[in-house]
């Protein structure tokens, strides 16, 4: 089923978010030292991974574009992919605070901001979807987040 313009303007967005917060993830487990909060943040970019292939899956059968092709084959490999280009300011302003950061509150802070943005980006993208599949797909990504969402708020509430 094809989508709307701006459903596929929502996946394209998804797909930009999926990828930067797998970034941010793969980069704030690097500075955290302990190590359950270390696999809180490996956790979280596997799911990020798998919600950008979902979302890459998505658009190209709708669109039958090999845009993000190469990113699918980056994201498995070791290491980061270089998506300058893609990712959000708000992203790219976040990722630059997060090597300054000295504690696990800061980053989870900043985890849970990057989580509650993707929270809402999927839920709008469902409440202006017309497609029943598309409404799912963001419907299902919506409720990922909103677990993510939880996860972070119960790290912090340990820590606080």
């Amino acid at each position: 089923m094809k989508f709307s313009e701006e459903a596929l303007k929502f996946l394209n967005l998804g797909i930009e978010s999926e990828i930067a917060a797998y970034v941010f993830y793969k980069r704030a487990r690097k500075l955290v030292r302990d190590e359950e909060l270390g696999k809180v943040f490996d956790r979280l970019a596997m799911d990020e991974k798998g919600h950008f292939l979902i979302l890459e899956d998505e658009y190209d059968e709708n669109v039958r574009s090999e845009c993000w092709a190469p990113y699918k084959d980056i994201l498995c490999k070791d290491g980061l992919p270089d998506i300058d280009e893609l990712v959000q300011e708000t992203h790219k302003a976040l990722l630059g605070k997060l090597a300054g950061m000295k504690g696990k509150k800061e980053v989870l802070e900043m985890a849970l901001s990057l989580e509650k943005e993707a929270h809402g980006l999927f839920s709008d993208a469902s409440s202006r979807s017309k497609s029943p599949d598309a409404k799912k797909i963001f419907d299902h990504l919506a409720a990922f987040e909103k677990g993510h969402v939880q996860t972070i708020e119960k790290e912090l509430a340990a820590i606080i």
